[in-house]
């Protein structure tokens, strides 16, 4: 069986679920598993502006990004828009197309939309016959992951599937098997050994601050506030900041001389280890960071999420009581603070968080795809 994992990397969250997925299909014997980025099949001003336009969004107009989301997710809008989508997508991406009709997959799984509307619109011209397994990697799906000839549809939780089928995709084709994160999320290891192996001092509250692949967010502002607690306080702390690929802020938190503890890291390959060993984590609510620290049951505090899909997520997060969101950056020294004088608090949490747990997300979708 020839299997296609396909995704589009604008934004790491897309291509971490895509090599988890790889991965949980590495034990088995008898399949031929690519793992391709569609961008890399696109001409080269579209491979570069994808991301590009997506990260300026986010990052510089973010009010213009969630107006955007949520006009496009408009049934009416979306019925006139798509077919424009659609033809863009086309134009950009003949050589995906081409490599799809030579490489002809048994089965592709995809774990971003683009790929998914691709895939579909040859099946619905009959150019591919193989199955499409689209994976929804927020909790509330766009109008965007609605590739109307997906055989499946592999939501995150069962508001995921009512979702679905309010869109009008059919249940028997919805499975409900979580965001896939690497297997090794679900492993727990010895957190005494992990601290000595990774820096980290014993005996603290340990808040990991991470700021997505890219390194974006608030966290300077976040811990200066925090390096202003009160002594006794900061006694009981020790930040761990995770700037991703963000080399400036890296250096600019190593290089500075602080009252409270603070180890600074960048893009890391190990982070299922800095949860083990985190009691908070202070995060955006990207589809994929959600399901890996929901995996190591790590409560989250939920700061400036992008408007559109990261808000919908921490709506989720936050309904079920699995995390707290701040009104804004300035708030969240005050919520760790809260949790510091009084870690019990995080019990009904971590319990709760039980609710909208799946760790083995990857292995039940790759037993999925397997089977058929």
């Amino acid at each position: 069986m020839k299997i296609l994992i396909t995704y589009a990397y604008a934004g790491v969250g897309h291509k971490k679920a895509a090599m988890a997925i790889e991965k949980a299909l590495a034990g088995y014997s008898g399949f031929e598993v690519k793992n391709v980025d569609i961008l890399e099949y696109t001409n080269n001003f579209f491979k570069a502006s994808y991301p590009a336009v997506y990260l300026f969004l986010i990052n510089k107009t973010p009010t213009l990004w969630g107006l955007f989301y949520y006009l496009l997710d408009v049934r009416a809008v979306d019925f006139f828009m798509a077919p424009v989508r659609r033809f863009i997508h086309r134009l950009n991406c003949k050589k995906f197309i081409g490599f799809i009709k030579a490489e002809n997959p048994d089965a592709v799984v995809s774990t971003h939309f683009m790929p998914s509307e691709i895939i579909s619109g040859l099946k619905e011209r009959g150019e591919f016959k193989g199955k499409l397994i689209n994976i929804v990697t927020d909790f509330i799906p766009h109008s965007f992951w609605m590739a109307a000839s997906s055989d499946y549809f592999i939501g995150a939780i069962q508001k995921t599937k009512a979702d679905l089928l309010r869109r009008g995709a059919p249940e028997e084709k919805i499975r409900i098997m979580g965001i896939p994160c690497d297997p090794i999320f679900s492993i727990s290891k010895d957190k005494k050994a992990l601290m000595e192996q990774l820096g980290i001092e014993h005996g603290y509250f340990n808040v990991l601050i991470m700021s997505g692949g890219f390194g974006t967010g608030p966290m300077k502002e976040i811990i200066r506030d925090i390096n202003s607690f009160e002594q006794e306080i900061r006694d009981k702390m020790q930040l761990i900041a995770i700037c991703g690929k963000n080399e400036a802020l890296l250096e600019e938190l190593k290089g500075q001389a602080l009252n409270v503890r603070l180890k600074a890291f960048g893009y890391m390959n190990n982070v299922d280890e800095f949860m083990e060993i985190s009691d908070i984590i202070v995060t955006k609510p990207g589809g994929l960071t959600i399901s890996e620290a929901l995996t190591k049951a790590l409560p989250m505090v939920i700061v400036q999420p992008i408007l559109g899909q990261e808000t919908r997520n921490c709506e989720i997060l936050t309904g079920y009581g699995t995390a707290i969101k701040a009104g804004n950056a300035k708030d969240v020294p005050g919520i760790i603070r809260d949790f510091v004088i009084a870690p019990e608090k995080m019990i009904g949490i971590r319990t709760r968080i039980g609710l909208l747990r799946y760790p083995d997300a990857a292995k039940d979708i790759a037993d999925f795809v397997a089977s058929l």
